[in-house]
């Protein structure tokens, strides 16, 4: 696998549209990618992705991979996996960060499993530590009665955000970006 750099965020389609989760993943990975003066990449996965691609692009992408496909319709683990797994190989992100959603809680540790990495679920923050250059994920422990930090050394670096956690960077149609078709084997 190639260096791992930049920031990836697994792009969620709710009705046609880019749901709250997902402008806020790309505001939180804008900042991060800023931080680290990498580039912050989406996946958009579905049967018909339409112009949300440039909706991604104004909430902050600097790329957008598209993948399109008929199974891809409803949400099925396997197949959603192998989309993620397959960009994840060509992309070769530092970070990964999906919502803590029913399918961002579904395909993340499926993904850390699959690349042999850790995982922070349900993260309220995360930052660059600037030394390291390493994603610091706090989460709440202990039943929500304390905050903890968590890092891993592991590339590439996984986690979940609630939803609300983080907050979407103002939209920008005149901002540029690069769209990726990008062909993914499906086997069903």
């Amino acid at each position: 696998m190639a260096e791992n750099k930049g920031i990836l965020v697994f792009g969620e389609i709710a009705e046609g549209k880019l749901p709250s989760i997902t402008t806020e993943l790309l505001g939180c990975g804008r900042k991060l990618a800023d931080e680290l003066n990498e580039d912050l990449s989406c996946l958009l996965a579905s049967d018909a992705v339409g112009d949300l691609s440039k909706e991604a692009i104004a909430f902050g992408a600097d790329k957008v991979y598209v993948v399109e496909d008929a199974a891809l319709k409803q949400y099925e683990t396997d197949c959603y996996m192998q989309v993620a797994d397959q960009v994840i190989g060509q992309v070769s992100p530092r970070i990964i960060l999906l919502g803590n959603t029913p399918i961002g809680a579904d395909l993340a540790p499926h993904l850390a499993f699959r690349l042999q990495v850790g995982l922070s679920t349900d993260c309220l923050e995360l930052s660059i530590d600037p030394g390291t250059k390493q994603l610091m994920q706090t989460s709440s422990v202990y039943g929500g009665n304390a905050q903890a930090i968590f890092t891993t050394e592991a590339l590439p670096q996984i986690a979940t955000t609630r939803v609300k956690a983080m907050s979407p960077i103002e939209r920008d149609e005149s901002r540029k970006g690069e769209v990726v078709p990008t062909k993914v084997a499906i086997d069903m």
